[in-house]
């Protein structure tokens, strides 16, 4: 059972690390471990552009692997390379049994790709490698959390969910200013969340009418 704290209070847009403090406060000091473990992943997407480390999303907003012909671009007498045009790419939200993930796909004339791809002359980038390129981010077992808050979670847990969907939407925001993103499907958190608070609301629904009727049948005898 968590502890509570009279002082603790969680500003209106907080930060991760305020979200991990007011759960702290609420949890006798501490943070559980499956909690701990979504905060992580959400700490390290978050940090994608932010921090200098090696990453998807930085690979493929390197100029130096676009398709310089393609892309009608060109390098210049300081090394600094110029596009007329970006690269396309598609983005798909998914979540697998690993959790959530956002992927992406380059395009190669009007298809896209999904295999190891190197100096053809129809694709935007030089080189296409899905080991590191494909997965952009991942939130490790996020649905499986926004199941577990709408169980028995607390205000922390949703605030953790909330600021996940931001920091994606942030990511691709970034991407669509970088690339030329034609595309953007799949499952979002927040309609993975609204559909899991409705299953939620519908199993609650069920059991008051379920009261309600043996309520009844007690009355009647």
């Amino acid at each position: 059972m968590s502890g509570t704290h009279n002082k603790a209070q969680l500003p209106s847009n907080p930060t991760l690390k305020e979200i991990n403090w007011y759960k702290k406060q609420i949890n006798w000091g501490e943070l559980p471990p499956f909690y701990h473990l979504v905060a992580s992943s959400v700490s390290e997407s978050e940090g994608i552009l932010e921090h200098g480390f090696d990453n998807a999303v930085k690979r493929i907003i390197d100029k130096r692997n676009w398709n310089l012909d393609l892309l009608d671009g060109h390098e210049d007498t300081f090394g600094e390379i110029h596009c007329v045009n970006k690269p396309r790419i598609a983005l798909h939200q998914v979540f697998t049994d690993r959790g959530f993930e956002l992927w992406a796909l380059p395009y190669a004339k009007d298809a896209t790709i999904d295999t190891y791809v190197k100096d053809n002359r129809f694709m935007e980038f030089k080189e296409w490698d899905p080991v590191s390129m494909k997965s952009l981010i991942r939130i490790n077992q996020l649905h499986k959390f926004i199941g577990f808050y709408f169980e028995r979670g607390d205000k922390a847990d949703k605030a953790l969910i909330l600021h996940a969907h931001k920091v994606v939407h942030k990511i691709i925001s970034f991407l669509q200013r970088e690339l030329n993103v034609v595309k953007l499907d799949g499952v979002t958190i927040k309609e993975l969340y609204q559909l899991c608070e409705r299953d939620s609301r519908a199993c609650s629904d069920e059991i008051d009418i379920a009261k309600l009727m043996l309520g009844e049948n007690q009355n009647k005898e």
